[in-house]
């Protein structure tokens, strides 16, 4: 190689340096600039909202005039497991193809590791749906966190509309002004896709009744079907406010000095089943004679799939539990 050649590759390795260094001074300039937690929030709430918008448009084409909702077992399960856990609020690309889809990626592992434990196929598959379900335990707990905190937040809610009515007796203008008012999750986001709904011309009775079903509350429901009334009948809205504002503030009273709570229930009675997993590994490591017995006899590995049996009921009949009664 010739002293030419040395210095044109001198020269280029030093501009190479040089561009290198001016883009991170122009980049590092940049970042300091931009807000990048705001940005990327910005952006996960437009990608949240253009996926609602085409829920909405979705649901829209599918409910008519006088909201007959026929849903078949998907849609009920989209409606519990999608749009009443508010799951899109905290993932946006979330949908029911998606859920599906990391439900089967935990079947495969965690069938692959319980047969490299147990070494018997039908226990590892009865306890592999178990864990594979654990999404859904998980979407069923915010389901009730969020009708828990809609309850708490209803009479506040209430007044808030009340207020709002005061300066325009309309209640979706109420709705609508409520959303500035720091309302809250998920009410913030079900009140928000109903008043997308009424913008985008679908009847403002089905926009309220797909609300009602969308917000898995019984008082929240009452509420709803007390507006719709309302509404329908062209009654004294203001009065109706008032009234249901008093109502709601001592059914929330009754509800504190009663401590009543779905939520902390569940998540008390899926805290145990899964404890129930970890004792029965530490049983079966405990002793080497019983991991024998369990896991290489014939006799042994009959009765862990009974008892894998037992337990996959015992989940089913708690995740069926839509509700629990005082």
């Amino acid at each position: 190689m010739t002293n030419n050649e040395h210095i044109i590759l001198i020269i280029i390795a030093i501009n190479l340096f040089l561009i290198i260094g001016i883009t991170i001074i122009i980049a590092f300039k940049i970042a300091r600039g931009i807000n990048f937690k705001k940005a990327i929030k910005e952006y996960l709430n437009s990608l949240n909202m253009r996926n609602e918008v085409k829920s909405l448009n979705k649901k829209n084409a599918k409910y008519s005039d006088t909201f007959a909702i026929k849903l078949n077992f998907i849609d009920k399960i989209e409606l519990y497991l999608i749009d009443k856990s508010n799951i899109r609020h905290y993932i946006p690309f979330m949908n029911l193809h998606v859920f599906v889809s990391f439900d089967i990626l935990i079947f495969c592992i965690t069938f692959h590791l319980f047969y490299k434990i147990l070494l018997f196929i039908p226990s590892a598959l009865m306890l592999s749906v178990v864990i594979s379900l654990i999404p859904v335990i998980v979407l069923d707990l915010m389901v009730k966190y969020n009708s828990e905190k809609v309850r708490k937040r209803l009479a506040e809610f209430i007044s808030i509309l009340n207020r709002w009515c005061s300066v325009k007796e309309d209640i979706f203008y109420a709705f609508e002004k409520s959303l500035d008012s720091g309302i809250g999750e998920p009410l913030n986001t079900f009140i928000r896709d109903m008043v997308i709904q009424v913008n985008r011309g679908i009847n403002p009775m089905d926009a309220l009744a797909l609300l009602q079903v969308k917000v898995d509350n019984p008082q929240f429901r009452d509420f709803i079907i007390n507006i719709k009334q309302n509404v329908k009948h062209r009654g004294n809205l203001k009065k109706l406010l008032d009234n249901l504002e008093e109502e709601f503030y001592r059914i929330e009273e009754e509800f504190n000095r009663r401590k009543i709570s779905t939520y902390k229930d569940r998540l008390t009675i899926y805290f145990v089943m899964i404890a129930v997993l970890f004792t029965a590994y530490i049983f079966l490591r405990i002793s080497p004679e019983v991991e024998n017995f369990y896991l290489k006899t014939m006799t042994g590995k009959m009765l862990v799939a009974f008892f894998c049996f037992l337990y996959s009921l015992g989940f089913y009949i708690t995740v069926g539990i839509e509700k629990i009664k005082y």
